[in-house]
C-alpha cells in the first residue's frame, strides 16, 4: 500500500495542475468536472497521490457508469481518457509525477467514419502536445484548427494571416476550394508568439510551399501530435479530424451544413456532413 500513498496528494496535484496556469482558463472549466471525478473515484479506492493510480484504475474509471447508474457512452469515455491525459501531461512537466498510467488504454472508435473531428477535450490535449512538440509543429496544428490541410498549411504565409482579425486566406487545393478560414484563440496567441511580424516566408514549412514534399511535412507535423497524444491507433482519428473539429464548431454554433461546407472548403454538402458526423438529410 505504500507504494500508492505517497505525497503531494491527490487534491493537491488536481489543484496545482488546474492553477498554475499550464491550462488555458477555458480548458480548466471543461476539464475540470471529470478531473474532480476521476480523484473522488481514485481516492474512494484508496488512492492518495497520482504515482499511486495504476493502468487499472484508469481503465476503470473511463468505463465507470455514470451517476444514473447508465453505462458510460464513447464519447464520454474518450473524454475522460484525454482529460486524464492531459492531466498526466502537465503534472509530469511540473515534476510531479513520473508516469501515465492512460498510455495503454485503448476505447473502441467513436464512430464508423474514416475521420471524425476530435472533441474538445481531445483538441486540449493535442494543443498542449503540439506547444511544447515545436515551433513549427505548433503552427502547424493552429492553422489545422482554421480547417487547412495538409498541402494548404504548407502553402500559408504570413500575409496571408490576419491576427487582428482572427483570421487566415487559404488557398484551396484539388478537393477543397479557396476560403477565408477562422483561427481560434489558441491559434491566434500560437501564432503570435511563435511567428515574425513581417516579411512573405511561408509559417510552417521551409520549401517551397507546393507540391507534395510541403503536404508530407505538414501532414506528419499533424500526425505527430495524433501520435503523441495517445490517439493515432484510432482508425476514425486522422489529420483531417482536426479540420472536421473545427467544421463541427460551425455546425454547432449556426446549424446549417451549407456554411459548414463553405467553412471547410468542401463542395460537396454531404460530404462535409460525413466529416463532421451530421446527417443533414433526416
Amino acid at each position: 500500500m505504500s507504494d500508492r500513498t505517497r505525497s503531494p496528494s491527490l487534491q493537491l496535484v488536481l489543484a496545482q495542475c488546474l492553477e498554475g496556469g499550464e491550462i488555458a482558463d477555458s480548458a480548466v472549466r471543461r476539464v475540470e468536472p471529470t478531473l474532480q471525478r476521476a480523484v473522488d473515484f481514485f481516492e474512494r479506492r484508496g488512492v492518495s497521490s497520482l504515482d499511486g493510480v495504476r493502468s487499472v484504475d484508469a481503465s476503470d474509471f473511463v468505463h465507470s457508469r455514470l451517476e444514473s447508474g447508465l453505462p458510460a457512452s464513447d464519447s464520454v469515455r474518450h473524454n475522460r481518457r484525454a482529460a486524464l491525459r492531459l492531466l498526466f501531461r502537465v503534472a509530469r512537466r511540473l515534476e510531479l509525477v513520473t508516469g501515465d498510467p492512460t498510455l495503454d488504454l485503448g476505447l473502441p472508435p467513436k464512430s464508423s467514419d474514416a475521420a471524425r473531428p476530435l472533441d474538445d477535450d481531445e483538441m486540449e490535449l493535442c494543443r498542449d502536445v503540439a506547444h511544447w512538440t515545436s515551433s513549427r509543429v505548433a503552427v502547424s496544428w493552429a492553422l489545422a484548427e482554421a480547417t487547412a490541410r495538409g498541402a494548404e498549411i504548407a502553402a500559408i504565409a504570413l500575409d496571408d494571416v490576419d491576427l487582428d482579425a482572427g483570421s487566415v486566406w487559404i488557398t484551396g487545393g484539388p478537393r477543397t476550394s479557396p476560403r477565408t478560414g477562422s483561427l481560434s484563440e489558441w491559434g491566434i496567441a500560437t501564432l503570435r508568439q511563435r511567428t515574425p511580424t513581417r516579411g512573405a516566408g511561408l509559417l510552417a514549412y521551409g520549401g517551397e510551399g507546393k507540391g507534395i514534399a510541403g503536404q508530407v511535412s505538414t501532414c506528419r507535423a499533424i500526425s505527430t501530435v495524433l501520435l503523441r497524444a495517445g490517439l493515432a491507433g484510432e482508425p476514425d482519428v486522422r489529420p483531417m479530424s482536426v479540420a472536421a473539429w473545427a467544421g463541427r464548431r460551425v455546425l454547432d454554433e449556426t446549424g446549417s451544413i451549407e456554411r459548414t461546407a463553405l467553412a471547410m472548403g468542401v463542395r460537396s454538402l454531404d460530404r462535409a456532413a460525413r466529416l463532421v458526423g451530421h446527417d443533414w438529410s433526416s
